[in-house]
C-alpha cells in the first residue's frame, strides 16, 4: 500500500508534467501564430517589390526603344545631310561604318540562331543540379564561337552585344548589359557560318549535354535575321584630334611607356 508521501510525489510529478506540456503547447501555438502574422506582413511587401521590379523592367524596355528610335532618326538625318556635298557624304559614310562597329546601328542579314534552355529533367542529387541548367559561361562560349565563325553582330534575347558587354550571373539569373534575361536564351548572329559553328568543339559539347542532361540546344540558319542597335551608352575612352585643314586625325604623342 502506497504511502501518502509517495502518492503526493506522483501527483506532483504528473502536475509538473502537465504544466510543462501546457507551456510547450502555448509556446508552439504562439510561435505558429507569430509566423503566420509575419508572413501576412511580408506578403504585401513582397508583392510590392515584385511589382516594382516588373515596372522598372517595363520602363527600361521603353527607354531602350526610345533610344533606338532616336538613333535611327539621327542616322536618317545624317543620311539626308550627306547629300549636300562630298565632304559631308564622306563624313556620313565614316559615321555609318563606325556605327556598325560600335553596335549603335541595327543590322539585318543572313545569320545563325542558337537557342539554349534549361533541362526539363529533374536531377537525382543537388550536386547535379548545375548540369541541368544553362549558365552565363555557356552563353559566353556560344557567343565567342559564333564570333570565331565570322559573326559581324550578335544579340541575346534582342539585346545587342558590343565590345564592353558583360555576360554575368546574378544568383540564378543571367544578366547581359546589366539587364536580366529570361530563358530560353536566343543568340542571334549575323554573318556567322553555320558549318564552322557546327564543327566546333563547343557545338559538339552542347550536343552531348543535350543527350546526357536534356539541355535545350538547337541551331538553325535563317536568310534574314535582325540584330537591334545597342541601347546603352557607348563610352569614349580614347580620342584623337582632327586636323582642321585635312580633316584627318593626327598622331597622338607617345606616353611614358612609349
Amino acid at each position: 500500500m502506497l504511502s501518502l508521501a509517495a502518492v503526493s510525489f506522483a501527483w506532483r510529478r504528473q502536475a509538473a508534467f502537465a504544466v510543462v506540456l501546457a507551456v510547450l503547447g502555448f509556446g508552439l501555438v504562439t510561435a505558429a501564430s507569430s509566423t503566420r502574422a509575419q508572413k501576412r506582413r511580408d506578403q504585401p511587401r513582397q508583392s510590392r517589390l515584385v511589382q516594382l521590379i516588373l515596372d522598372r523592367r517595363r520602363q527600361l524596355a521603353d527607354l531602350d526603344a526610345a533610344v533606338r528610335k532616336l538613333r535611327d532618326e539621327a542616322a536618317a538625318a545624317q543620311a539626308d545631310a550627306s547629300k549636300v556635298d562630298a565632304a559631308t557624304r564622306d563624313r556620313s559614310a565614316q559615321l555609318a561604318v563606325l556605327g556598325r562597329i560600335a553596335g549603335t546601328t541595327a543590322l539585318q542579314g543572313p545569320g545563325v540562331v542558337v537557342r539554349l534552355s534549361d533541362s526539363t529533367r529533374k536531377p537525382t542529387t543537388k550536386d547535379e543540379a548545375g548540369a541541368f541548367r544553362i549558365h552565363d559561361v555557356d552563353i559566353q562560349l556560344v557567343v565567342n564561337e559564333l564570333f570565331k565563325a565570322g559573326a559581324e553582330a550578335i544579340s541575346i534575347n534582342d539585346d545587342r552585344l558590343v565590345a564592353t558587354s558583360p555576360i554575368r550571373a546574378a544568383g540564378d539569373t543571367i544578366v547581359v548589359n546589366f539587364r536580366p534575361l529570361n530563358p530560353p536564351y536566343v543568340v542571334t548572329a549575323i554573318g556567322a557560318h553555320r558549318a564552322d559553328f557546327d564543327g566546333s568543339a563547343i557545338a559538339r559539347r552542347f550536343e552531348r549535354w543535350r543527350d546526357l542532361f536534356g539541355l535545350g540546344y538547337s541551331v538553325k540558319t535563317q536568310s534574314k535575321v535582325t540584330v537591334p542597335a545597342f541601347a546603352g551608352r557607348v563610352a569614349v575612352d580614347r580620342a584623337l584630334p582632327v586636323d582642321a585643314g585635312t580633316g584627318t586625325t593626327t598622331t597622338a604623342p607617345a606616353g611614358p611607356g612609349g
